[in-house]
């Protein structure tokens, strides 16, 4: 008994850190196109299943997935999902220019909130590298970051990884996926 404490107790203080650094990262501020602040523990781990979307104004496979993404927010937010997005400007990954952003916004009816980031406040925020767009990523109500897709999502692929039962962490490739991005 007395062998295994020291392995409990670093096991312990390695899932302690891994959360205080996970919090960390989700208390950061980010800002949207009206000036609001938010962070992502506003909405992680509250009871509901929270969509991250990382995309850009110039990308043309991001702007395929807006209605899906769009309807995924609207057909959940009041039930047990909802949708943010993480915008950054294509192809520089650094932030993007707000006033297009909100014209943007109003123009494709984007109703969930839309967060200005460059790639290096992205992947602090996720906890995981953000080298592509599209590129999504799904917190599970509890909070735990259970899954990623790379490339283009369709409303059905949403549906699909919030009904999944397995909470440990995966990613897949979509079908559809820029040729810069595509894995040899």
């Amino acid at each position: 008994m007395l062998k295994s404490l020291p392995i409990f107790v670093c096991t312990l203080l390695l899932v302690i850190f891994s959360q205080a650094a996970l919090s960390e990262a989700h208390d950061l501020v980010l800002e949207d196109v009206d000036g609001n602040h938010h962070s992502l523990d506003k909405y992680v781990g509250k009871g509901k299943w929270v969509v991250v979307n990382i995309w850009a104004i110039a990308c043309p496979y991001c702007r395929d997935e807006l209605y899906d993404l769009t309807d995924f927010h609207d057909n959940h937010e009041n039930n047990d999902a909802m949708v943010i997005g993480l915008t950054v400007d294509w192809p520089s990954f650094g932030y993007p220019d707000k006033e297009d952003l909100a014209n943007f916004a109003l123009e494709y009816f984007i109703n969930y909130p839309l967060l200005m980031v460059d790639q290096k406040l992205a992947s602090k925020v996720i906890g995981k590298p953000v080298d592509m767009i599209p590129l999504t990523f799904f917190y599970n109500p509890e909070g735990e970051l259970v899954y990623r897709i790379n490339g283009v999502v369709t409303e059905e692929m949403l549906e699909e990884v919030i009904k999944k039962e397995d909470t440990s962490y995966s990613m897949r490739w979509a079908e559809q996926v820029p040729p810069e991005f595509r894995p040899e």
